[in-house]
Formats: structure tokens, C-alpha cells, sequence
């Protein structure tokens, strides 16, 4: 039997490729139902998710299987994004459309990146480079300043001097010179980057795709977890008591936590449970009493008066979401700044930035406050990351311990990419 942990898009995928080549499996969920970050919740006639979970595709075989899944019923998106920054409302990407900048803080932005192109900028991210270094020598001082440095700043609660490329920089798109010399003259590049286009269904919220997933398993145990791996005999402990064996386990918890259930404890997973750092996000979701609120799908906030890091509009995927004459929006806070801030406080001074930079006309507008803590956000790319990971997930897999998704593997990728690693984990166990 093979034991999948989890039901998010990962586990759900592994889980359906082994239902479809008959293996015994069992896929337990720590909640009443499927999907991980990708449930959704109705609140008063609002569709709301655990923020902006889209999927974007690059392999069209996973398009044509959830589109199966979904009867046809999702939609296609052209991203619509852009940045706030000095007053400003620049497209999507911010190195690509400088011309929408203040004319002095476009001047400095181009005239710093041309300056670092003549040095022939980096060919990839080297081992010995860190995340803020990595950014200048890709595109100069001025754009970082401007946008990079305070925004992951924000984001992670610390230096980028801390943090590393490696993992990450494939989501940053790097436009040629030409690119980025047009962009500052008026030319709109904003069809770049893995999230240029998206889908989202017609239907509900995200997790019409995983309850679709789900719909067509056989083996799920749902309110059960984890509670101990003894990895010698191949038993798990769940949480309801009893205990089970199994010849593999594809595991899609996060890391760390999965690393603090092994039994016995080797001392190089003690070393991982410390060295593995994120961090928590809390959404507020926002239901206002007004039609087009905004038509942008995502909006960064780099500036530091802002305590949110990026705002979506869920009304802008469809209006299904939301009750006639309705908006809805989703507001990103590093879980450090809520810490800081509290609840009430930070709730208060969201609703007053909001106002400030135009999206809302004033607080009295929302009707609905609906926050959602995703406690393991984003994971923590720095050095001991990069040197532990490998190990660790060899020995697990050594050990029949398999680990799949964005917090399974421990890094960053697309809901795609979990789909395809949970297939991948399924497909190397049926060999």
C-alpha cells in the first residue's frame, strides 16, 4: 500500500495516478475535505479563496485533463497586474514598463540598468551570489531600490543579503535591453513571466479543481493526520489511532513538520527543523458594496506605508464570485507585520491604505471582513536551505519516504508544478 499525505493538488494528483493503474493507496487529510490552500469559502454571497490561487499552464496536457475534470467550465485569463509605486500605477512587469514611472524615477531606473548591462550582467544565479546582489548585477541599483529590495523585504521580514536566487529566479522575468529600453519610452510589455495568462473556474472558486480531483478517488480518509512515521518498519501512526504499513509514502506536508514525526529522530532531521524557516501570510478578504472596485487581477506594494505586500480583485475572475453590484478583494500581510500591528490595528490601517491609493472610495464601503491565516506561506530561500535540502530529501526517499508539492519538496512553484510533481512521485513508484 502506498500512503499519500495530503490533500492538496500534489497529493490528489499522485493519488490519482494510482487509482487509475489500480494500486493500493490511501490518501489521508488532515481536514474534513480536500485541497490544501486550494479551498474556498462562501461568506455571505462571496466566493473567497486562500488568496489568489490561479492556474497558470505551460504543459497543455495538465490544461486538457482539468478541463476534462471541469466539463469545460473554466475560464482563460490575460494577466492584468501592475505595481504602486511613487503614486504610480506601472504594468506588470515593473522592469519591463519604467515609461509609467515618475519621469525622474524612470531616468534613474533605465540609466542603472543600462549601466549594469555594459558589464554583461549575471548568465544564472552562482552559489556564492545572495538574492540582493543577484538582483543588482540582473538589473541594476535603481530598479531595485524602486521595487525589488522593499518588496521582498516586506515580503520576508528581512535582508536579501539572507536570502539566495537559487529556487526563485525563474520566476523573476528578465526582459532584453531592448525590451526594458522600449518599456521606458512608452511601449507596454506585460506579456512576460511564467503568469502572463491564467485559467480559473467558471464555476465556484479554486477548489472546483481539486474537489473535481477528489471526486474521482476511491481511498480518502478525511479528518486524519499524521502523528508518527516510524520509518525502520514502514508504519505511520494517524490520528485516529490506528496504524498503518506501507511499502512507500508520498508525503506533501510541509518539511519541517514532516521531519518532527519521524521515529526514531535522526539528528540531521533535528538539524532540518531548524534550518527550514518561512513564513505566514494573512489574508483579508474583502467584500465591498460596489461594482468594479478594481479590473486588476494582482497588485504589488512594494512602499513601506502600505502594510500590504499585494491586493487581487476575485471579482475580476468572474462574477459568480460575488453578490449583483459587488466586488471582492483579497489583501496579502507578511504574518510578521500582523504580529507587529495586531489584528484590529492592522485591519484599520489595510482599510485607510486602501483608501489612500484609490481602490476603495472609503471604509464604509466593505460590507464583508473575512480574514484567513495561511500559517507556512512562503518558504525561506537562504543558504541552509540550499545546502540541507538535497540530503535530507535523499534520505527520506532512501527510507521510502517521497515528498511532493510546494511544501513537501520544500520550495516555490506553481499549482501546475504541484500537479505535475504529484504525478511524477506516482508515476516512479508504479515503475
Amino acid at each position: 500500500m502506498i500512503l499519500v499525505v495530503g490533500g492538496g493538488l500534489a497529493g490528489l494528483s499522485a493519488a490519482h495516478e494510482l487509482e487509475k493503474a489500480g494500486r493500493d493507496y490511501l490518501l489521508i487529510e488532515k481536514e474534513k475535505k480536500t485541497g490544501g490552500l486550494c479551498r474556498s469559502f462562501q461568506v455571505k454571497g462571496y466566493t473567497f479563496d486562500y488568496s489568489g490561487h490561479l492556474l497558470c499552464v505551460k504543459d497543455e496536457g495538465v490544461l486538457e485533463w482539468i478541463q476534462d475534470l471541469l466539463d469545460g467550465q473554466i475560464s482563460f485569463f490575460e494577466r492584468r497586474a501592475s505595481i504602486y509605486v511613487e503614486g504610480s500605477w506601472v504594468p506588470y512587469p515593473f522592469q519591463a514598463n519604467l515609461g509609467f514611472l515618475p519621469q525622474k524615477a524612470m531616468a534613474e531606473c533605465l540609466a542603472d540598468f543600462l549601466k549594469q548591462a555594459a558589464t554583461g550582467g549575471p548568465a544564472s544565479a552562482s552559489n556564492e551570489e545572495d538574492l540582493g546582489s543577484w538582483l543588482v548585477s540582473t538589473f541594476g541599483e535603481a530598479i531595485c531600490e524602486y521595487f525589488f529590495v522593499p518588496y521582498n523585504e516586506k515580503l520576508f521580514g528581512r535582508s536579501l543579503k539572507e536570502l539566495v536566487p537559487q529556487g526563485i529566479e525563474w520566476s523573476i522575468p528578465r526582459p532584453s535591453i531592448e525590451g526594458v529600453i522600449n518599456g521606458a519610452f512608452g511601449a507596454t510589455n506585460e506579456k512576460l513571466g511564467y503568469n502572463a495568462t491564467f485559467h480559473y473556474p467558471r464555476n465556484g472558486g479554486i477548489e472546483e479543481i481539486p474537489k473535481a480531483i477528489a471526486s474521482r478517488l476511491k481511498s480518502v480518509r478525511f479528518s486524519c493526520d499524521l502523528k508518527k512515521v516510524r520509518w525502520p518498519e514502514r508504519k505511520a501512526l494517524l490520528g485516529d489511532g490506528k496504524e498503518v504499513e506501507y511499502e512507500a509514502m508520498i508525503s506533501t506536508a510541509p518539511l519541517p513538520e514532516l521531519l518532527t514525526l519521524l521515529d526514531p529522530s535522526p539528528p540531521w532531521a533535528n538539524r532540518g527543523v531548524k534550518a527550514l524557516k518561512w513564513v505566514s501570510v494573512w489574508v483579508l478578504n474583502l467584500g465591498v458594496r460596489r461594482q468594479g472596485v478594481s479590473d486588476q487581477h494582482w497588485i504589488y506594494f512594494p512602499e513601506r506605508e502600505f502594510p500590504f505586500f499585494r491586493v487581487g480583485c476575485y471579482s475580476a475572475f468572474g462574477p459568480h464570485l460575488v453578490p449583483a453590484g459587488c466586488s471582492s478583494l483579497y489583501v496579502e500581510i507578511p504574518g510578521h507585520t500582523v504580529n507587529q500591528m495586531g489584528e484590529e490595528n492592522c485591519i484599520r490601517e489595510t482599510l485607510h491604505a486602501l483608501v489612500r491609493c484609490g481602490i476603495l472610495r472609503s471604509a464604509g464601503e466593505v460590507e464583508v471582513v473575512f480574514p484567513l491565516e495561511i500559517p507556512v506561506a512562503y518558504v525561506i530561500h537562504d543558504r541552509e536551505r540550499l545546502q540541507l535540502l538535497p540530503t535530507i530529501l535523499d534520505q527520506l526517499q532512501e527510507w521510502g519516504i517521497h515528498c511532493a508539492g510546494r511544501y513537501g519538496s520544500w520550495g516555490y512553484g506553481t499549482m501546475e508544478d504541484a500537479i505535475i510533481q504529484g504525478r511524477e512521485v506516482a508515476s516512479r513508484l508504479l515503475k
